[in-house]
């Protein structure tokens, strides 16, 4: 039986960890202790994230992992060594927010758990919180591009979604048009079979204010042209419907 150390904290709940959980379980049985440090937040920081931990056990068993759990109040760093120290572990997943808003990146965790043992570290990035952290308010950022449009070779679309969702985002979405034109003023349409390899493509992201801010350096480097915009907005369901 696989054993796995996965550790979170701001990340428990994240569709990313449980799928990182759900291919382990292909594979094979697995264990999974689920290590959730988080310093010296105080007991009312213990009490919130021992639900946390409480629901993440639920979420990761029902994918078919076998399951324990504990918060620790200690530095990252230490609880993973000392973890590791206690029991066998196959590999480490350390689950982190995205970088530039992952304080554990900005620390170097990954580096210094990976330089300390020999246990495979793997490192999955995800967005905070449990789906319906965005039940309140969110920013939908829209950008316009060509079919046409490529980066290094390769789809622009697929890959500012790929980037997307390497970076943490709550969603995106690729719509294709059927007809339409920009700055170039050339008409992009369906009708004509010329030019039906080239029609017009919106990608809509959407997450917190900051998310989104944090995603904008990444469309600085993959757009040459095209048009950005952004607008706030009211969330009224994100995430799935629990099962009944």
């Amino acid at each position: 039986m696989s054993q796995l150390l996965v550790v979170a904290y701001r990340t428990l709940g994240g569709i990313p960890l449980l799928e990182e959980v759900a291919e382990h379980v292909a594979r094979g049985p697995t264990r999974i202790h689920v290590l959730v440090p988080i310093g010296d937040g105080g007991s009312e920081a213990v009490v919130a994230a021992r639900a946390q931990l409480t629901a993440e056990q639920e979420r990761l068993g029902a994918v078919g992992a076998e399951v324990t759990g504990e918060v620790v109040a200690a530095p990252p760093r230490e609880a993973i060594l000392d973890a590791l120290a206690r029991d066998h572990y196959d590999e480490v997943v350390l689950c982190t927010l995205p970088r530039g808003l992952s304080r554990w990146l900005r620390d170097d965790l990954v580096d210094a758990v990976t330089a300390a043992t020999d246990v495979p570290v793997r490192h999955v990035t995800a967005p905070a919180g449990h789906a319906a952290r965005l039940a309140t308010r969110a920013v939908r950022l829209t950008i316009y591009l060509g079919e046409s449009d490529r980066y290094e070779g390769r789809p622009l679309a697929g890959e500012i979604v790929r980037r997307a969702r390497r970076a943490g985002l709550a969603g995106a979405t690729v719509l294709r048009g059927l007809e339409g034109f920009g700055a170039s003023q050339v008409v992009r349409t369906a009708r004509l079979v010329a030019l039906s390899d080239d029609l017009p493509l919106v990608i809509v992201l959407v997450d917190t204010a900051e998310r989104i801010e944090a995603f904008l350096p990444v469309l600085d480097e993959l757009l040459d042209s095209g048009l950005v915009t952004s607008e706030e907005l009211d969330v009224v369901v994100y995430g799935r419907r629990a099962a009944r």
